[in-house]
């Protein structure tokens, strides 16, 4: 029991800083047939001065201000290159001073014609080679993988399908939940990916901390016999349904940040949302097997409403401190 508090704990405040859990973003714009504009954002995760070198790399290429990928250059900047070279093929070089702490990293690439092709690369890539030429399937993969590794690494999220699971209780209760959960959310997350519907980012953060502790407290109150028939226990899936709304904006926030390619955005919403909803699936099919693993054992047979108690207090916690430290973030 204590790993576990332990483990919740870390989950609790490796949350709040999810943003510098984001992929370093490194986007090549094509000027002319010949000038490129190389930007770069790199999440705030790696100390000052330990930020990787990132450059274009070919013998005909060379930058404004000279070579900029030896040396650290901040978490926001852009170099100017020339190539007396047309349309070389050329490639990115991330130069990590030290050792890359685990970040991915996504590249984007503009070409003249408007058109925009990305490709999102593991910690072991530094070396990325453009013009990008990725497939239908390569997208697709790049997609369902990031879907997947988002909700498996949103601990907010998951917490919350966890509140549902406690909620829900029976199989069948449990199954609509779920449904309504996922409609709703892949309803809002295709409105804002797509621009039709936009929220301010750290408000949706806020409220999504807020629907986790909301759920906390509904539970406890039920468990102490005060909201026996609330609207909650008896309306289950129309309450996941109406916070799925809210995720929803939570899982596009991820999408926006990652984008979409120009000519495959609807296949990659899709996939991201698959993505998505396997995670989902792993989630709830591992806390189905956990449960299914420990009821033959008596001593937590026994004390299986004061470990439930427990794990929603601990949610609670890391809900509360979550909306304290996100409100703090907007208002600071």
């Amino acid at each position: 029991m204590r790993a576990f508090l332990l483990l919740l704990s870390l989950m609790c405040f490796s949350n709040a800083t999810a943003d510098e859990a984001r992929p370093v973003y490194v986007e090549v714009n094509q000027l002319s047939q010949s000038e490129y504009l190389l930007k770069w954002k790199i999440p705030p995760v790696m100390a000052s001065g330990k930020e990787p070198g990132i450059k274009l790399d070919h013998e005909s290429c060379r930058g404004d201000s000279g070579s900029t990928g030896n040396r650290p250059m901040g978490l926001l900047g852009r170099q100017h290159y020339v190539c007396d070279q047309a349309n070389p093929a050329f490639t990115v070089h991330l130069n990590y001073l030290g050792s890359n702490p685990g970040l991915t990293s996504l590249v984007v690439y503009k070409s003249l014609t408007g058109e925009t092709a990305q490709v999102f690369s593991g910690p072991e890539v530094t070396i990325i080679s453009l013009p990008l030429d990725a497939s239908s399937a390569e997208v697709a993969h790049q997609y369902l993988m990031a879907g997947t590794e988002h909700i498996l690494k949103g601990y907010d999220h998951l917490l919350f399908v966890l509140c549902l699971i406690i909620i829900a209780g029976g199989f069948k209760r449990l199954l609509l939940t779920v449904t309504g959960f996922t409609l709703a959310h892949s309803i809002t997350l295709s409105l804002a990916t797509l621009n039709i519907f936009r929220v301010r980012t750290e408000l949706v953060e806020i409220l999504i901390a807020l629907s986790i502790l909301l759920l906390a407290v509904e539970i406890i109150r039920h468990h102490r016999g005060r909201e026996q028939k609330s609207f909650t226990w008896r309306y289950p899936v129309s309450v996941s349904s109406g916070f799925g709304l809210l995720h929803g904006f939570g899982f596009a926030v991820v999408l926006q940040e990652l984008g979409l390619p120009q000519s495959m955005k609807v296949e990659a919403l899709l996939f991201f949302n698959i993505g998505v909803e396997i995670g989902q699936i792993i989630f709830i099919g591992g806390v189905i097997f956990i449960g299914l693993l420990t009821r033959g054992i008596p001593a937590i047979k026994k004390k299986e409403r004061a470990i439930v108690d427990l794990t929603v207090y601990s949610i609670g916690i890391c809900s509360a401190y979550w909306l304290f430290d996100r409100s703090a973030l907007l208002l600071g």
